[in-house]
């Protein structure tokens, strides 16, 4: 999958990572459409890139159902995060977190997989979190969400072999955004990566998001499977992985495309 002339949509676009990334596959050639709340900065981000905004508010089911159109790459990368103690959470940020983190990169995925298998091309990109293969104290919420997409991600990528449908799991420690800011502002979690760096698990410093967002460009163009970084995570990312790739093995020449009983 080349990115020039690929139409590429972008949740999260307006900060962050999924602005690095907006800038990065629209550097590449992208034609990129550009998805987040809304506001100026995702106007005026759209008008830099030569792309089209797309106010929608991801924790609405009927926005997200509106927003699909004929693309060649989506890219879900919007998340939202809730740091304190699971029993300090209230329904309305479960909801909210399960709907943006899981349930709308779900119901994008099942609306542009049909059009982009009919076309015979496409790639779907969903941005997990080493919160997907470790949880600490305050992130419970949170890593279950990113739990369930990366099971998700590995259960398409099962129904799609042997198709012109690619897809590349993203699983990232802290990126120099504004929600690593908020994660080390709860103090358990805090503690937690403090001792992964002593330990060496983790590096001192976050992220860049252009670093991020170049190796996703690189790996739909290449057709890789995952993105993981730092890569002090790889050992744990494979550990995690192992049970999936086992279950992949196990049904490799197997007929899934009869429905009968």
């Amino acid at each position: 999958m080349k990115l020039r002339n690929a139409r590429t949509l972008i949740t999260g676009a307006s900060r962050g990572l999924g602005r690095s990334i907006a800038q990065t596959f629209a550097e590449r050639g992208s034609d990129v459409a550009l998805v987040a709340r809304g506001g100026d900065a995702l106007e005026a981000l759209a008008k830099e890139l030569g792309g089209k905004a797309y106010p929608t508010d991801l924790t609405d089911p009927a926005a997200v159902e509106a927003l699909i159109e004929p693309i060649d790459v989506l890219v879900n990368n919007a998340g939202l995060d809730c740091v304190r103690m699971f029993a300090d959470t209230s329904a309305q940020e479960v909801r909210d977190l399960l709907q943006v983190n899981l349930a709308a990169p779900m119901e994008l995925c099942r609306h542009v997989m049909p059009r982009m298998l009919s076309r015979g091309r496409g790639h779907i990109v969903n941005v997990s979190s080493m919160g997907a293969l470790s949880v600490t104290p305050g992130v419970t919420l949170y890593g279950a969400t990113k739990a369930g997409l990366s099971q998700f991600t590995s259960g398409l990528h099962q129904e799609l072999r042997g198709t012109p449908v690619a897809t590349t799991l993203v699983q990232i420690g802290a990126v120099k955004t504004d929600m690593a800011d908020n994660i080390r502002g709860f103090g358990p979690t805090r503690r937690a990566i403090e001792r992964y760096q002593r330990w060496h698990m983790l590096p001192r410093e976050d992220l860049e998001p252009p670093t991020v967002a170049n190796a996703i460009a690189d790996a739909v163009e290449h057709e890789r499977r995952y993105v993981t970084l730092p890569r002090r995570v790889v050992a744990t990312a494979m550990m995690t992985e192992f049970p999936r790739r086992l279950t992949e093995l196990t049904v490799i020449g197997l007929d899934m495309t009869k429905y009968d009983r």
